[in-house]
């Protein structure tokens, strides 16, 4: 007791009987003893009738709790004078309690003293010496720290490693963006020796233009001068007595066919030239139709049942009996009529059919709708424009039909067709003399087929 001294004294006073400890929020009962106000609520949790005092036991039929505000103010006295000094180097005291932190409660993991080790809060749990605590929570959290080291040190390693990479990447994209400004010095140098060749070769297509238009009008203004001497000459041949008028007029419109015929097939300047710039020499008709000839074969489905086509497609010829063949939409049921397979909708197009001897045929180029059943009428009316034959005379199947005048009847038939144009022309290859033209028309966009149609005894053949 001696020990304990006045602040020992002091604090045994101030200390609840239930828990051991300094009271808290310190409340006296019916008999007038004080206990902290928790632990005598928890007491009397399962009193209902009789609550009596822990310390002496009186009981009170009802609860009474009276706050005691002076002993409060006493207990926070005590706190500060009778803790002072009870604590050795190092330690901390219990606030409760007052006495040192000696102990760690591994249930709740936090320092406990020995009073808090025998109070209700702590009695069942696992305690041990708070040095011995410590060492095992300071041996964990060296080899956290240990696992921190490392990690760190990989990080390092790994940040060390970035950098050296991103180090290589700049590098690399330095180098390709000194090898694009390269590239770019170069393209650009070549677009300069490049726009200057190009604008040299346009000065001289100026030039050439220039000569060649001069060149084209004057031999536009010879041939406008050529055409009004012949108006000229027409004209007063229409002004002479009819026996005047009558002579001679057959050569002069088998002269005009002929000129038309040729002018059907002339070429602008730029076909004409060849890639020198410098024109053609004693280029003949038959040269000149060349350059667009085609090759052509016949379509089966538009043969009427009396022709027979043969194997290359480019022979047909007529046929005694009917054939059975397909009743095809478009073939053609009662003209003897055949059309390519191939057709045009643009350009100028060339080719020969060898018509042989018959004595009644055609020869020409349809358009793609020409009605192919029932009897047609082969005329521009209906969307053909051919040239035949009719017994000894060759003729225009216009309307009305044009007489064409020729030494003998054609063998081989030459076709020449401008599509843009609207012209088409006739030859009489074998002798490279004009037959007939038409004058110009509009195919309205539709395509345009070749058209054989052969009399009794009639055989044709493409060529080549």
């Amino acid at each position: 007791m001696a020990e304990r001294g006045p602040a020992g004294s002091l604090r045994a006073e101030a200390s609840c009987s239930l828990c051991l400890g300094l009271f808290q929020d310190p409340v006296s009962i019916h008999c007038g003893h004080n206990f902290c106000r928790s632990c005598i609520e928890r007491c009397w949790e399962s009193s209902r009738e009789s609550f009596p005092c822990p310390r002496c036991r009186e009981t009170a039929p009802e609860r009474s709790l009276r706050p005691n505000p002076e002993l409060a103010k006493i207990i926070r006295i005590a706190q500060r004078l009778s803790l002072r000094g009870r604590a050795g180097p190092g330690e901390r005291l219990c606030q409760r309690h007052g006495e040192a932190l000696k102990l760690f409660c591994e249930e709740d993991q936090t320092p406990v003293c020995r009073v808090c080790r025998e109070s209700q809060d702590h009695r069942l749990h696992a305690a041990v010496p708070i040095e011995e605590a410590a060492q095992e929570h300071k041996e964990k959290f060296q080899a956290h720290v240990q696992i921190l080291k490392d990690r760190r040190e990989k990080m390092l390693g790994l940040k060390a490693a970035e950098e050296g990479k991103s180090l290589d990447l700049l590098e690399q994209v330095d180098a390709e963006r000194q090898k694009v400004r390269s590239q770019v010095k170069e393209l650009h140098q070549l677009l300069e020796e490049q726009e200057r060749l190009l604008l040299g070769r346009l000065d001289e297509l100026d030039r050439e233009i220039a000569q060649r238009q001069e060149e084209n009008i004057s031999r536009l203004s010879e041939q406008i001068s050529s055409v009004g001497q012949q108006i000229q000459e027409l004209e007063d041949k229409c002004q002479q007595p009819p026996w005047e008028l009558l002579q001679d007029s057959r050569d002069i419109l088998s002269r005009l066919e002929k000129q038309s015929a040729l002018e059907a097939v002339e070429v602008s300047p730029e076909l004409a030239e060849e890639p020198t710039g410098q024109p053609e020499k004693n280029v003949t008709l038959k040269e000149m139709l060349k350059k667009f000839q085609v090759s052509l074969t016949l379509d089966p489905d538009t043969a009427h049942p009396r022709l027979a086509l043969s194997e290359d497609g480019k022979g047909v010829r007529w046929e005694d009996s009917r054939r059975a063949v397909p009743d095809h939409p478009k073939r053609f049921d009662s003209s003897r009529c055949v059309l390519g397979r191939e057709g045009f909708g643009s350009g100028r197009h060339y080719w020969e059919v060898q018509v042989g001897d018959g004595a009644a045929w055609a020869v020409g180029v349809a358009k793609e709708s020409v009605r192919r059943k029932g009897r047609i009428s082969v005329k521009p009316e209906v969307g053909i424009w051919a040239v035949g034959q009719c017994g000894s005379q060759c003729q225009a199947l216009t309307s009305p039909t044009i007489p064409i005048s020729l030494p003998e009847a054609p063998e081989v038939v030459g076709v020449y067709l401008d599509y843009e144009a609207g012209r088409v022309a006739f030859f009489d290859s074998r002798r490279e003399t004009p037959m007939f033209a038409y004058p110009p028309t509009s195919f309205g966009g539709e395509r345009v087929l070749p058209l054989l149609c052969l009399g009794r005894g009639c055989q044709f053949r493409l060529s080549p």
